[in-house]
């Protein structure tokens, strides 16, 4: 049986509840997954940038909190396609991706979606997404 990665969802969505007893922390997770990270070190990381628990963040918190953790985030011009299920499948095979929906923001790392919505066809609409990028320091 293959070793649960420390950033799959699943492994991060148990430490989110069993641990910190949180819900609605998708931006959490996204930043988790994004940054390549624990889910305690991305929820401490949005913390500091204003998150509340068990409430949803601003694009502007998890933006600060990545960039605390070593990373910038860039708005790029990809086609995914209009919904997160389009993107599951259009999504590129390299680099990690922040795909913004209407209250949810999920998280797409060298083509596999760290998300609920990896399995389930989820018609939310794509706002906006963005691109996670590892600073040359």
């Amino acid at each position: 049986m293959a070793k649960q990665h420390e950033h799959d969802f699943a492994k991060l969505r148990h430490v989110a509840t069993k641990y910190y007893r949180e819900t609605n922390c998708c931006t959490v997770v996204a930043v988790a997954a994004a940054a390549r990270v624990g889910f305690g070190k991305a929820y401490h990381a949005m913390k500091r940038e204003g998150r509340r628990d068990k409430r949803g963040a601003y694009f502007t918190q998890y933006k600060r909190a990545l960039a605390g953790l070593g990373y910038d985030v860039v708005p790029v011009d990809i086609n995914m396609g209009k919904t997160l299920a389009t993107a599951k499948k259009r999504c590129p095979k390299k680099g990690t991706f922040l795909v913004n929906t209407r209250g949810h923001v999920t998280c797409i790392r060298d083509g596999e979606m760290v998300d609920w919505a990896a399995d389930n066809n989820s018609r939310k609409r794509i706002l906006f997404i963005t691109q996670v990028i590892k600073r040359e320091d």
